[in-house]
């Protein structure tokens, strides 16, 4: 897992610390990604991703892998503002790497607009 905790970090995702354990509750997950338990079981129907193993009195216990589809949905959804639909397509067919790269891209320009604004500024300042 510690790979795709990297991958998440490298997208500028933010990954809690999470204890070593092997199963986790609707209310541990909720607290770690910062989501509230319904729309944690919302999204269980919308994304394949998001397996919860379900126990006695149909309660769920998330895993890792869970928690670390979770954040990625919640960075799709809350910081580039996907759609579900867009989230499902990304998921599908690109993974964090995608993102990694979206989020350099956005650095990128980010930077070029930077650099544009200074260069603006100069060429007001000039006589």
């Amino acid at each position: 897992m510690d790979v795709q905790v990297q991958a998440l970090r490298n997208a500028g995702i933010p990954v809690p610390d999470i204890p070593g354990k092997l199963f986790f509750s609707i209310r541990e997950v909720s607290d770690f990604c910062d989501i509230e338990p319904h729309v944690l079981r919302y999204w269980e129907t919308e994304f394949r991703h998001i397996k919860p193993v379900k126990k006695s009195g149909n309660r769920r216990f998330y895993r890792q892998r869970d928690i670390y589809a979770i954040l990625q949905i919640k960075h799709l959804l809350y910081s580039l503002n996907f759609t579900i639909k867009g989230a499902k397509k990304r998921l599908i067919h690109g993974d964090i790497d995608k993102l990694v790269e979206q989020n350099s891209v956005q650095d990128t320009l980010q930077s070029i607009r930077k650099e544009l604004a200074s260069i603006h500024q100069l060429l007001n300042d000039q006589p």
